[in-house]
């Protein structure tokens, strides 16, 4: 799937747009399963935290009409901008699901619905960091798709994977200079990519 779409869908969302079910499926899923981990549930449970989350948000397109994972093409999702930026929406309805899940997994654990209005540090620390993470993952997609495949790769090894100057200039026949070069651009245009995404 090309990055412009996500990019697009993330701008669409914070403005009140519609956006296709399968682009929001196929960029928030992992952001998903990252925070179900962060909750302790195995992976069982993940998917099923996946699939709550993405009922509860697509809950009067989906719900009794169609498998999760098989969408039409035509269904949408529009997040009205009244209930709240787009990023914390989602994160508490992931917290809601999550702590569902817990509480089926110890019967004899009360739902405690006021904890998911004060999430305690540790939660909003994890997802935080998870946002980061999705938010760069979308943003080297979009870059990957911005420069040269050799200019990427260059700074994929250089830059992302650590490897010695020397290996990469060689890997690529490209001279030392090349690759400072190839970085410090890649670095820029990553910033810009990663304002451009995140949920303000």
């Amino acid at each position: 799937m090309a990055f412009t779409t996500r990019k697009s869908l993330l701008a669409q969302l914070r403005a009140g747009g519609e956006v296709p079910w399968r682009e929001f499926y196929a960029t928030y899923k992992p952001l998903i399963l990252l925070c179900g981990n962060d909750c302790g549930l195995d992976p069982d449970e993940r998917e099923e935290l996946v699939q709550k989350v993405m009922c509860e948000i697509f809950q009067k397109d989906i719900i009794g009409k169609y498998d999760p994972d098989r969408i039409p093409d035509g269904v949408v999702f529009k997040h009205d901008p009244a209930r709240g930026r787009f990023r914390h929406y989602l994160r508490k309805i992931i917290r809601y699901q999550a702590l569902r899940i817990v509480a089926q997994r110890h019967h004899d654990l009360p739902f405690d619905e006021a904890a998911v209005e004060r999430p305690d540090d540790s939660w909003n620390r994890n997802w935080d960091g998870e946002w980061k993470r999705h938010v760069l993952n979308m943003a080297l997609t979009e870059l990957k798709g911005r420069v040269r495949p050799e200019t990427y790769s260059a700074f994929e090894m250089y830059a992302l994977q650590n490897r010695p100057i020397g290996e990469v200039a060689d890997f690529h026949n490209m001279s030392p200079a090349a690759i400072y070069t190839a970085r410090s651009r890649c670095v820029a245009q990553l910033r810009e990519i990663v304002k451009e995404l995140e949920d303000k």
